[in-house]
């Protein structure tokens, strides 16, 4: 019976290339075992590791001294939120200057273009696209509802008196400056469409979906990062969005609110927000796979209305 000898300790839990097996003294048999996945020619993963975007991609970038780790590569080492779909992509992306020569490897997506200095950091030992840069090339590859949750992802940010405070990845302000210094770049004028609809202050994906569905049905845009305050000052909630005209709180609540703690904490949250005479919507992910995103929006608009004419009512 054949023993497979083990790894290198140093090899043994992450992927690495060949060439750094074979200088630490792995022989080639024992580099086509079956405990070793291979994502790409020349890279391998050992059976069960623990493999990160990060980690699937260094061996390739050793491989490509002059690539980048890029497009959907890149914003899963950042942690942006993309569609399903794209998050499960195993494909690797790695953007290299114009007029390298071209290497077909299964499993790799290789882009050529100019990146400027500032577009490529160093992030845990790996070169990828900063997180401006990933954005402005998603923007060539993402439909617009999910390129400005990106957006809303990278500039968001929470005052002090909120639960969590929070300061954004990237300002708003400097992700605009950053936009406009770039010319001639695939996905430039959708980033500028986008740009114009991302909003500070938007927890989540959900979050900017259902803003996007009511500024789609011709609802007032919400206000984000609004505080409701008791007589005093005290802030007592902090709702996803706020028609403040006409006292409208929305929530969306995810699957994190079924904890029977949250519970709790979400009713609290809500007599207090009624004891305040703010009438409250609350949007669940189950409403949105009966309604779709365009039907909620609806439901925000028949609320609206039907506060709005309990306004002339009670003022007539």
């Amino acid at each position: 019976m054949n023993v497979r000898k083990p790894l290198p300790p140093q090899l043994a839990t992450r992927s690495f290339s060949v060439p750094e097996a074979r200088f630490l003294g792995v022989s080639r048999g024992r580099l086509s075992a079956s405990d070793l996945v291979s994502p790409t020619r020349g890279v391998r993963v050992p059976w069960g590791s623990n493999a990160t975007p990060t980690t699937l991609v260094r061996p390739l970038l050793d491989l490509m001294p002059d690539a980048v780790a890029s497009f959907m590569s890149a914003a899963q080492i950042w942690g942006l939120p993309l569609p399903l779909v794209h998050e499960r992509d195993p494909t690797i992306h790695v953007t290299r200057p114009p007029g390298t020569p071209r290497s077909a490897r299964p499993g790799v997506a290789c882009h050529r273009m100019h990146l400027a200095d500032h577009d490529v950091v160093m992030l845990d030992g790996v070169r990828v696209t900063s997180r401006e840069r990933t954005w402005l090339d998603l923007a060539g590859v993402l439909p617009l509802s999910h390129l400005v949750a990106i957006g809303d992802y990278l500039v968001c940010e929470h005052p002090a008196d909120f639960p969590v405070p929070q300061i954004p990845f990237v300002n708003i302000e400097d992700m605009r400056r950053y936009i406009d210094t770039k010319g001639r770049v695939r996905g430039l004028p959708a980033a500028r469409h986008a740009l114009a609809r991302v909003r500070v202050g938007a927890d989540s994906v959900p979050e900017t979906l259902l803003r996007l569905a009511e500024v789609e049905a011709g609802l007032p845009e919400p206000t984000l990062n609004y505080v409701i305050r008791d007589p005093l000052g005290r802030a007592v909630a902090w709702p996803d969005q706020a028609f403040v005209d006409l006292r409208l709180a929305v929530q969306y609540d995810g699957e994190h609110h079924r904890s029977a703690q949250q519970q709790a904490s979400d009713n609290w949250r809500n007599r207090m927000v009624a004891d305040l005479g703010w009438d409250q919507l609350i949007v669940s992910a189950a409403d949105v796979r009966r309604r779709e995103w365009s039907g909620v929006a609806r439901l925000v608009e028949a609320r609206l209305k039907r506060l709005a004419t309990s306004r002339r009512e009670l003022s007539a």
